[in-house]
């Protein structure tokens, strides 16, 4: 009876540390991944804990995880793609743009301790603050949202060099890119007519902006610039 009641809980105790290990080498490494200082850090995290409870066993998942708020989680490999683009070091300022439960915070912040956040969903900034608390990663919230931002709303980000917003957007951010400094690295998703769900790096100089296409994408919409007219009968 006892061997057969270990058995049976078996089943739902998920290893971490193996889906771990199974997400670096079949999503990571296998997709172009290859900055090694950024696997070893993602190697030894322990990204699970960054997640409520309901939301743990898909920790490692390689698809998107949609909350009821219309927020999401996007994928290890898209994620990591747009970390590994902007080539971080401990002495840039970071601006990310839909920080959710941390996951991209809390390997970014490896790299450097300057990391300010934005996000909008209450579920996700309950968790965020309870892993800054709990010291899993440190980072500053800025009292704002991802709405207001996008809006021309947002805080002076003069002082970044390198933005990354975790999301799709309909059109590129030149409003964001104009606000931006010299030498600023932004990158995001574009899924519009002309790209279609690319990851994107721009890099602002002396006033004119480079674009560079790093990868396909998997991703939903953080922010859509072009708002459609409602149908009137």
């Amino acid at each position: 009876m006892n061997v057969s009641i270990f058995c049976y809980k078996s089943i739902f105790i998920m290893n971490f540390e193996q889906a771990r290990n199974n997400m670096v080498l079949n999503q990571l490494r296998a997709n172009r991944i290859r900055d090694l200082s950024l696997i070893e850090k993602i190697e030894t995290f322990p990204r699970e804990n960054l997640y409520p409870l309901k939301y743990r066993h898909l920790s490692y998942s390689d698809r998107i995880i949609s909350l009821d708020d219309g927020r999401f989680v996007l994928p290890p490999l898209t994620a990591f793609h747009l970390a590994q683009a902007l080539e971080i070091n401990k002495d840039d300022h970071v601006l990310e743009i839909g920080s959710g439960f941390g996951t991209t915070t809390s390997i970014i912040n490896q790299f450097t301790s300057h990391v300010d956040c934005i996000e909008s969903s209450e579920e996700m900034i309950k968790s965020f603050k309870l892993s800054i608390k709990e010291n899993l990663f440190k980072a500053t919230l800025l009292k704002t949202d991802i709405e207001n931002f996008f809006n021309s709303k947002s805080p002076n980000i003069k002082k970044y060099q390198k933005i990354i917003i975790n999301g799709s957007l309909d059109q590129e951010p030149f409003n964001i890119i104009n606000k931006s400094s010299d030498d600023t690295q932004i990158v995001c998703i574009i899924d519009n007519n002309e790209l279609k769900h690319k990851i994107v790096k721009y890099v602002k100089v002396q006033g004119n902006c480079n674009r560079f296409i790093v990868d396909e994408a998997s991703s939903a919409f953080i922010y859509k610039f072009i708002q459609k007219e409602p149908f009137v009968f």
